[in-house]
């Protein structure tokens, strides 16, 4: 496994940095409105199959994150916390360091390093829906 910084051949987002910003930003919008109206948003997984989905409680995570509340973040789904991170690394870096710089950290791996980064996201995924499901934070209203 190497980490590069390397110069792309343009500055435009990658797939991972453009949906960083398109989320990022439609979140710093729309949560904040969320937060002084009284808006209902259907949770289509929950509502479908009758049970949670491995990222439900995602919203209130992040929103309990920014309010300060590290602890009710966790509690309500710590894998969304992991990818808001990852989130904002990834919309930061091209922000601060792509597009003034025209630099770009890549990370090589070999086939067997790839494979075992894709296992361990898979099983993150799959302890963190345990998790919601045992917990049971799907159901209880942002507390903060």
């Amino acid at each position: 496994m190497k980490l590069y910084l390397d110069r792309p051949r343009h500055r435009l987002p990658g797939m991972w940095e453009s949906f960083s910003l398109a989320i990022l930003i439609g979140a710093a919008v729309l949560i904040p409105l969320s937060m002084h109206a009284n808006v209902h948003v259907p949770t289509s997984f929950l509502r479908f199959f009758g049970g949670a989905c491995p990222l439900c409680g995602g919203t209130r995570a992040v929103t309990a994150l920014c309010m300060g509340h590290f602890d009710v973040a966790l509690q309500y789904n710590p894998l969304a916390l992991f990818i808001f991170g990852a989130m904002l690394y990834g919309a930061l870096t091209y922000l601060f360091v792509t597009l003034p710089f025209g630099r770009r950290l890549l990370l090589y791996t070999s086939d067997g390093e790839a494979r075992f980064i894709k296992a361990f996201i898979l099983l993150a995924f799959a302890a963190n829906w345990a998790y919601v499901l045992y917990a049971g934070m799907y159901q209880v209203p942002l507390q903060v």
